[in-house]
């Protein structure tokens, strides 16, 4: 799936449009669906058991078992772990490589 098209601001707040980068660029309709992909996808890199979905507005490690913010910040992929569901790349989602 191509990734869709997505207004955001340059240096001086002017508008501008290139391909969404993140899930929270995405249309509303299709956020769920990515932030699954996003899930599976992150559970095999890191090695950690997925308990639910990632959730839109809070951080990655939610999202799986034994996980909290402290293990997150002392893990291997805590850059990726620390954000927000919104602020995942669309690389973690299949769909849109």
């Amino acid at each position: 799936m191509q990734r869709p098209e997505y207004l955001a601001l340059d240096g001086h707040g002017l508008e501008y449009s290139r391909q969404a980068l993140t899930i929270g660029e995405l249309p509303l309709e299709v956020r769920a669906a990515a932030l699954e992909e996003a899930t599976t996808t992150i559970a095999k890199k890191t090695g950690l058991v997925a308990v639910k979905r990632i959730p839109f507005g809070a951080p990655v490690f939610t999202a799986f078992a034994d996980m909290n913010r402290p293990k997150a910040k002392h893990h291997s992929e805590s850059e990726l772990l620390l954000v927000t569901g919104d602020d995942v790349p669309l690389g973690y989602c299949p769909s849109y490589d």
